[in-house]
């Protein structure tokens, strides 16, 4: 059997409701917790006990070799907390177990692309687990400090209550987080979405799955009969910068994606970079096309 726990500090937030373009609604909430994961527990009921930082029991039940519990709490508020004290038994059971918590954070300032602050929501999100949540809000100045646990993929979203509408999402991707990080990410209507960048020898690749806000709103028009998905060529004024250098593209191809049984474009580019094996590495990449819309992505790699 083996446990690890990873802390979501993140402050308390009752925040408002985005609404995207197609009438999904996800409200803007936050609660500080400790998520704890098992693997290869036997099947069976168990009982939790958290001894540190507060005492509290919570029963669950696992059905499989991994089961992820999360405990929510305002004494897992503080970012400075450096380890858990915890109990399990249940099955014959009865183990006590002392498990560090790495946080490190993500800080910087939001603008929109005319160089605006825009205050917003920096949103945590996990591609098949729509409950989870860690989010914080932007100050009236677009200044945020995000925190989140080491060892875990980070997705962040980054967007304003007109979510979908006047504007599409800025993400931050990494495999982990293993230092703290500072970046200034901008908000427009062109969508970089999933994000991945790995390097090879004198080469940085890189692959996203764009969205036009402009063709959205065009579909949106026909009454979603037509689609106009955002077709990307290297005239379109596609920029990459690592560690805010700008670097030349090589090559730039699209890639098919399916959604279903629906065809969408995707594209993988390849930049010239001699890296260094600088951690973490920093790649910013833009798209800023008068038609199809302004947008960045960013993606923090460690080697």
């Amino acid at each position: 059997m083996e446990v690890k726990a990873y802390l979501y500090p993140n402050p308390f937030l009752n925040g408002t409701t985005l609404t995207n373009v197609w009438g999904d609604r996800f409200k803007m909430e936050n609660r500080p917790f400790l998520e704890l994961e098992f693997f290869k527990l036997p099947r069976g009921k168990y009982e939790v006990e958290i001894l540190y930082p507060i005492y509290l029991k919570k029963k669950f039940e696992t059905t499989s070799s991994y089961t992820s519990l999360s405990i929510f709490s305002e004494s897992f508020g503080d970012p400075k907390l450096s380890e858990t004290e915890m109990r399990i038994s249940g099955k014959g059971i009865k183990k006590k177990f002392t498990l560090p918590l790495p946080v490190h954070k993500i800080s910087g300032k939001v603008k929109d692309f005319c160089g605006n602050p825009f205050p917003c929501y920096l949103w945590a999100t996990r591609e098949h687990d729509e409950k989870f949540k860690s989010i914080v809000k932007a100050d009236e100045n677009g200044r945020f400090v995000f925190y989140y646990p080491e060892g875990k993929e980070i997705r962040l979203f980054v967007d304003d209550e007109s979510y979908s509408t006047k504007t599409l999402e800025c993400w931050i991707m990494a495999n982990t987080l293993k230092s703290d990080v500072k970046l200034n990410p901008k908000v427009g209507d062109f969508e970089l979405y999933d994000l991945r960048v790995w390097f090879s020898t004198g080469l940085c690749y890189f692959f996203f799955v764009p969205a036009s806000l402009p063709l959205i709103l065009k579909e949106r028009k026909s009454g979603w009969k037509k689609r106009f998905p955002p077709i990307l060529t290297d005239k379109d004024r596609i920029e990459i910068r690592i560690d805010n250098r700008k670097v030349n593209i090589k090559e730039f191809v699209e890639v098919p994606t399916s959604y279903g049984k629906k065809y969408y474009p995707s594209y993988v580019g390849v930049a010239e970079f001699k890296s260094e094996g600088k951690s973490p590495t920093i790649v910013n990449v833009k798209v800023d096309c008068s038609e199809k819309g302004r947008g960045e992505a960013w993606y923090i790699h460690y080697f």
